[in-house]
């Protein structure tokens, strides 16, 4: 071949790939465009309300150890889909309360901790869910805490303050989410009723069943109780902790995550949205109680698990996403003194699989051991109460004046004393410490699997997330209100 004939030859292949290249990348793009213009029609947003890494990963290593099986959230969620970490400081504190953080979830802006729905600087968004009911999805609302705390109501409502319980509950009743469930029947009760705690005499009960809302308040009617629109209080305030939990009357976060599957996807339609909280990982995080939390943690992951059966079924149309609000309690397993005051060189005792076994054999949550003890326990009560539910477990001198004396252990566990006190007992023989008993900075994960999942992925601030599903759901907000990284 002539110098000439290789000039032609290689002018000719070049143009060919050049072509193919020109063909291929419309080809190429339109498919990114088609993964981009996909939207979810069945959204489940799963929050672990205080949930921290180190709260999913003791419970996974004791899942492991005690039942030799791993966790849906890491196993699954995390694995098969994306993982993120988001920040979680509000506008106005480092550390955030679960309103702040709740309204960037769900509002796409910084908010002042204990505003609920409303950005920092005073604007109103249309929520997440908000924006879902509008395009005719259907829309569920479950919760271990009272269905009026900051959570669940950051996601559908806007006031200015969590506590007011009469207000958010009505808001509710003019919202009108497909299904409500939790705890808080006493904010629904008039103040005449004996367990009534509303400052008026509405019944606000007797007002949702006007809507059309089917009302049931035990685990037995869940089971049996139909759509389309459904109220369930199953406790007068906060739900109950599930290593505590009466499973004959009260249902757990599994049973109301199958219930609300089941009502919301009846004649299916333009797909629903289902939030889910366990505020209880949050409370016994408070408590430094980590038997408790463990339960809570593994109940949550049995709901995330329906969750993952369902997108097995319709993996084209589903969107899963687990995350947590911020960190409480700075929990860790870590070594410590074998004494906690010594003399001479340190005797260091470090975690084992022992320790899990020891948290295993804990069958009653802190907050009941407190009330079984009483505001001013003897000796006695607090050895009959290491008996029979603490055994094998060694309560130093010093705490034992703790719960006798009502002492404080230091500024960082600034109430409830006696819990406090048993909290640190069961740290002491297990190794699993607390920094305090309030709420962290600590960046949260978000686990995303389905349509839509790699938005998730990366170093993002919590106002992302709301952002990524005004997106998906086809709402065009460049920058979300009110929001400042």
């Amino acid at each position: 071949m002539t110098d000439k004939s290789q000039r032609r030859f290689f002018a000719l292949l070049a143009m060919t790939l050049l072509g193919g290249c020109a063909l291929l990348m419309p080809f190429q793009a339109r498919q990114v465009d088609a993964l981009q213009s996909r939207k979810p029609k069945f959204i489940f947003i799963f929050l672990a309300d205080g949930a921290g890494i180190t709260h999913l990963e003791i419970t996974r290593m004791y899942n492991q150890l005690v039942y030799n099986e791993g966790l849906n959230i890491t196993d699954r969620i995390f694995t098969e889909g994306s993982l993120g970490l988001m920040t979680t400081h509000s506008a106005d504190r480092l550390v955030s309360d679960s309103a702040a953080s709740a309204t960037a979830l769900a509002n796409g802006c910084k908010a002042k901790n204990g505003w609920v729905g409303i950005c920092a600087d005073g604007s109103i968004p249309k929520s997440v869910l908000e924006i879902a009911k509008r395009r005719g999805m259907k829309i569920g609302l479950v919760t271990s805490a009272a269905v009026y705390d900051a959570s669940p109501a950051a996601f559908s409502i806007h006031i200015h303050s969590r506590r007011l319980a009469d207000e958010i509950v009505e808001a509710y009743l003019d919202y009108q989410p497909d299904l409500l469930m939790g705890g808080g029947r006493n904010r629904f009760l008039p103040k005449d009723r004996k367990e009534g705690r509303r400052k008026d005499y509405k019944d606000m009960i007797a007002l949702f069943r006007n809507k059309g809302y089917a009302y049931v308040s035990t685990r037995q009617e869940l089971m049996e109780v139909e759509g389309p629109k459904v109220l369930g209080l199953f406790s007068l305030a906060d739900m109950g902790f599930e290593i505590d939990r009466d499973e004959g009357s009260e249902p757990s976060v599994f049973d109301m995550t199958q219930a609300a599957i089941r009502i919301l996807q009846e004649g299916k339609g333009m797909g629903f949205v289902l939030f889910i909280e366990n505020e209880n990982i949050d409370t016994s995080a408070h408590l430094s109680d980590v038997a408790a939390l463990i339960h809570e943690v593994r109940e949550f992951d049995r709901a995330v698990g329906l969750a993952y059966e369902f997108y097995k079924k319709h993996p084209q149309e589903t969107l899963i996403l687990v995350t947590s609000d911020h960190e409480t309690g700075g929990l860790a397993l870590t070594g410590a003194a074998r004494q906690i005051k010594f003399i001479g060189p340190v005797g260091r005792v470090l975690p084992s699989r022992e320790s899990l076994k020891r948290i295993h054999s804990i069958r009653i949550s802190i907050r009941r051991a407190a009330r079984l003890l009483g505001r001013r326990p003897s000796s006695e009560d607090i050895d009959s109460l290491m008996a029979e539910h603490f055994k094998g477990f060694v309560l130093t001198a010093e705490l034992r004046e703790v719960l006798l004396k009502k002492k404080r252990l230091g500024p960082t566990f600034y109430s409830k004393a006696t819990a406090a006190a048993l909290g640190a007992m069961v740290a002491h023989n297990t190794q699993a410490y607390w920094i305090g008993r309030g709420h962290t900075n600590q960046p949260v994960f978000v686990g995303a699997l389905g349509v839509g999942a790699e938005r998730f992925r990366g170093y993002q601030d919590n106002t992302d997330f709301a952002r990524h599903l005004f997106a998906l759901l086809g709402e065009k907000r460049q920058q979300a209100e009110g929001s400042e990284q």
